[in-house]
Formats: C-alpha cells, sequence, structure tokens
C-alpha cells in the first residue's frame, strides 16, 4: 500500500507538470550554488482554487499529518516513521493543494529561489522522497517548472511563465533555444547557463506568463 500511495503521488506531480500549459526545462534555472531564501515564504498562502504551503523542516509544520491519504481536508503523504523531512540548503518544500475537489488533491514539491536582474524568480521541481526504486518510475522523469515570485505584506504573487509563448517564439523562429517536442509539448533542453540568459531577455515580456497566482497568507505559522 505505502508503494502505491507514493507511486500515485509521484505521478499526480508528473502530470501536473506535464498539462502543457507550463514552460517545462529539463535543467534548473536556479540552482542549489545560486538559491536563496524569501524573507516571509514559509507559511500557508491560499487563492480561491488553491493552497501552498512552504516549509524546510517538517517538524515546524503543524496541522499536516505526512503519513498517507487525504483525511478531511489534512494534507498527508507516507514516509517511514522518524524519517527526517528537512532541507539544509537554500530551499523548500512545497505542499500543493487543488481546492477544487471535496478533498482537496495534494502533491509534495521542491523549489529554489534566486535572483535574476533583480526580480525573484522560483524553480519547482517533483520530489523524489516519496519515488520507490521501481520499473515503473523509471519511465517517470522529472521536470523544471519557472516563475516569477513576489512578497508584498500578506500578499504572495506568483507568475508562471507559459508553455504556448515559448512554442510561439520557437515555431516562428524568433528565439533559438535548445528543445524537444513532444506532442504538442514542448522541453526545454537548454543550460542552466542558458536559461538565465534567456530569463535576462524576455523576463520582462508580461507575454511570457500566465495569468498572475494571487495568495494570501493564512496564518503567520506553520
Amino acid at each position: 500500500m505505502k508503494s502505491l500511495v507514493r507511486n500515485t503521488i509521484y505521478l499526480s506531480c508528473i502530470l501536473i507538470l506535464f498539462s502543457g500549459c507550463f514552460l517545462q526545462s529539463l535543467h534548473p534555472l536556479i540552482t542549489k550554488e545560486k538559491a536563496e531564501l524569501l524573507e516571509g515564504l514559509e507559511g500557508r498562502w491560499e487563492t480561491g482554487d488553491s493552497r501552498w504551503t512552504f516549509f524546510r523542516d517538517s517538524k515546524n509544520i503543524k496541522n499536516i499529518s505526512l503519513s498517507g491519504l487525504n483525511v478531511s481536508g489534512d494534507v498527508k503523504f507516507s514516509f517511514d516513521e522518524g524519517d527526517a523531512l528537512s532541507k539544509d540548503d537554500k530551499a523548500y518544500f512545497v505542499v500543493y493543494e487543488d481546492l477544487n475537489n471535496d478533498i482537496p488533491d495534494s502533491v509534495l514539491l521542491e523549489a529554489r529561489i534566486g535572483k535574476i536582474d533583480e526580480t525573484y524568480y522560483m524553480d519547482i521541481t517533483v520530489s523524489d522522497l516519496f519515488r520507490d526504486v521501481t520499473f515503473e518510475n523509471y519511465h517517470l522523469f522529472p521536470v523544471h517548472t519557472f516563475s516569477k515570485i513576489k512578497i508584498e505584506g500578506d500578499n504572495l504573487n506568483i507568475e508562471l511563465f507559459k508553455s504556448d509563448w515559448i512554442s510561439d517564439l520557437i515555431l516562428e523562429n524568433r528565439v533559438r533555444i535548445k528543445h524537444e517536442t513532444i506532442g504538442e509539448n514542448v522541453l526545454i533542453t537548454a543550460s542552466t547557463k542558458e536559461l538565465n540568459k534567456f530569463v535576462e531577455k524576455y523576463g520582462d515580456d508580461e507575454e511570457a506568463y500566465e495569468d498572475p497566482i494571487n495568495l494570501k497568507r493564512l496564518s503567520n505559522e506553520l
């Protein structure tokens, strides 16, 4: 059962990140060496249809049980008793909850945040904490998605790069960046260095982003 729960969580992450809505990259935009901690980010944030919880140490989390399935709206994941769920570098765990269902669907992600041209960007990928080493999972490959991120008081703004925008640039020969076309989706294969140069050039183009996700802080405490 534990293996099934872990695989289901991981597969859910893959489906979200390969939905075709957001720009997907093989390599990270923000590396461990370039990552920064964003003051005030840890905690719970909510919009009308989603809730985001940012944390670096599970021992500091209140009202989140990391033990299996969604029950009564609580976010629950399965890992062995006694395991530590913490980040000792400048990275975050992110529990993303889709609130459109009676029992929220939830996934565990990992995020790093860094500054490019004085703007903070967030790099999100799936967490492999619950990924068993199985034949099936060798066929699931994590990708990275990027967004602008900004905190103003109790407001958190996230703007994800969108897939259609980069696809149009590539098809119109307006930009050269390493990529592969997978069905209707474009997977960016450029290096982290190339990605940074790309964001430096196009990061101020508002056409590059999905509509902003505007979240409100639920509590000053985790």
